[in-house]
């Protein structure tokens, strides 16, 4: 049985020992590149059986740049298995470099490659042959502060409308912390009194002024003391009210009294129908009897029990909040009827919706009314005014280059897309040569600008070509349509129009796309000032 066993174990030992480690190496394409240039790098597992081998999905080769990665290739060479990743490299600076050595598991061990040294060429300007033209200068672009003084106004507007409602809440609040201050009414009336005194009428209109204030400042009093309606009584009902107050003893005041005032009323109503001029001693009798007939009343009135005293301090508050409140809608009423007004102006001049939509900050039309930037892009340069810059974006699509205004999320989108042949020498400038030559080439162009939208999620697309040119002259293959594209925001599809705008040259195309909702009111106003703009720079 021993025998045996040891006849398996040299078995055994002789399979290992016959099966070979799996080997790894790296390699690139071209160890010398020009700048811009792309290259690949690639990694090999030789094995001599099928075996679990993964290959790094990122690689640590900064400073070089991954344009993307291709499937694992599996040859068989010979008896043994070859396993080829390549990744496609690309390098904007000259110099030497090293890639250093990848991690590759197999069979869960890890294996490191060799290292890769590449030398990146600068491109070599003949100064000779080629005409040189001095660095442009800077432009200095004029800040525009028309919206900044707009919402400054508006800001100051609404600013002055608001101190001047608080000034009003303020003065009359301090009005009211005043009347808390509340003089009894005979107090009231001898103030009053003392402050006629002093005045010296000089010819019929003053004496008819001072009559009037002397008989009213008893009308108040009575008024506020008594139960006459004093103020809205004339001398001779003033008169048969307080005989029926004495009558019914409420107010017992004495005969003589009730004469003098009489007369004092007689007097004042001849000064101020008659134009009558008493004399300076019948001035000062007058406003003695007057204080008199005060002074007599107040005597006569029993003293306000505490429940009266409460209840007219609680009614008097009650007046003061309730003057108050039709203050404060007064003022309310004021802003709303001023607001109204001006919209209703604006609305006439310039429309209901662009009206609205400025105030709620609708936001195609915050795009259209904005500072617009006008700017080059790409090679050859597009020239081309939009409301935002375009900005570099990334795109997996060789020899291409890529800008775009925001997100395809965004209310607006905006990408220019510059695709050059590989056949085509990167000094050569773009021929003149730009018009669409026939159907097949057309037929092209459509299938991969429909590619394209596709691939940013465009669906159920309806278009319509056309050959077209800009207001500027360059001609150009139009597409133009609808398509669903699923918002995230809106977590539904919404349909969209589309403009896609082709120039096609010897050397290469640019696409200009532009996306925005079907039914926003300006998005047509931005892609077709867009397209006003746009310029094919022949010469740099």
């Amino acid at each position: 049985m021993k025998k045996y066993l040891n006849f398996f174990i040299l078995i055994f030992v002789s399979y290992l020992n016959g099966q070979l480690p799996p080997e790894v190496s790296a390699d690139v394409t071209s160890s010398t590149f020009n700048i811009g240039e792309q290259i690949d790098y690639i990694l090999n597992v030789e094995l001599d059986s099928i075996q679990e081998v993964e290959f790094p999905d990122k690689l640590s080769i900064n400073p070089l740049e991954i344009l993307g990665s291709l499937p694992i290739d599996t040859q068989k060479v010979g008896k043994n298995y070859l396993l080829v990743k390549r990744y496609n490299l690309i390098q904007f600076d000259s110099g030497y470099y090293s890639i250093p050595s990848q991690r590759i598991l197999v069979n869960g061990f890890s294996k490191l490659t060799n290292p890769v040294k590449i030398k990146v060429n600068g491109i070599l300007v003949d100064t000779l042959k080629q005409k040189m033209f001095n660095i442009k200068p800077l432009q200095v672009v004029n800040k525009s502060y028309r919206y900044l003084y707009l919402k400054t106004a508006v800001f100051l507007l609404i600013l002055l409308v608001a101190i001047l409602i608080l000034y009003v809440i303020k003065q009359y609040q301090k009005k009211l912390l005043n009347r808390k201050k509340i003089i009894p009414p005979f107090e009231k009336a001898i103030n009053a009194l003392k402050e006629l005194e002093k005045r010296k009428p000089e010819d019929q209109i003053e004496y008819k002024s001072y009559y009037s204030d002397l008989i009213d400042v008893l009308r108040l009093y009575f008024d506020e003391e008594t139960d006459i309606d004093a103020l809205e009584s004339t001398s001779n009902q003033l008169i048969l009210k307080l005989e029926e107050l004495k009558r019914d003893g409420k107010l017992d005041l004495e005969d003589k009294t009730i004469k003098n005032l009489k007369t004092v009323l007689s007097t004042a109503d001849l000064v101020k129908f008659a134009r009558a001029i008493p004399d300076i001693n019948k001035k000062n009798t007058d406003i003695k009897l007057v204080e008199e007939v005060v002074v007599k009343t107040k005597e006569l009135l029993p003293e306000p029990t505490q429940e009266e005293i409460r209840a007219k301090e609680k009614y008097e508050e009650l007046l003061r909040k309730q003057k108050l409140n039709k203050i404060v809608r007064l003022s309310f009423y004021f802003v709303g009827i001023s607001t109204l007004f001006t919209l209703s102006i604006l609305f006439l001049i310039y429309g209901y919706y662009p009206v609205r939509d400025t105030i709620l900050r609708y936001p195609t039309k915050r795009l259209i009314d904005c500072d617009w930037v006008t700017s080059e892009y790409g090679v050859p340069p597009i020239k081309i005014s939009s409301p935002k810059v375009f900005r570099r974006g990334s795109i997996d699509q060789k020899n291409s280059i890529f800008f775009q205004i925001d997100s395809i999320e965004s209310d607006f989108y905006a990408e220019i897309l510059f695709e050059i042949k590989l056949d085509s020498p990167s000094n050569k400038k773009p021929s003149d040569n730009i018009a669409i030559s026939n159907a097949e080439d057309t037929q092209k162009i459509i299938d991969k600008t429909l590619n394209r939208l596709q691939k940013i999620g465009g669906v159920n697309i309806l278009f319509d070509t056309e050959n077209f040119k800009t207001p500027n002259g360059l001609p150009t293959l139009r597409l133009s349509g609808t398509l669903d594209y699923f918002k995230e925001a809106n977590k539904e599809r919404v349909r969209s129009n589309f403009t896609s705008l082709v120039i096609n040259y010897d050397e290469g195309s640019v696409t200009m796309t532009f996306f925005y909702e079907k039914n926003d009111r300006y998005g047509e106003k931005i892609l077709n000032k867009m397209i006003q703009s746009i310029e094919l720079i022949r010469e740099l």
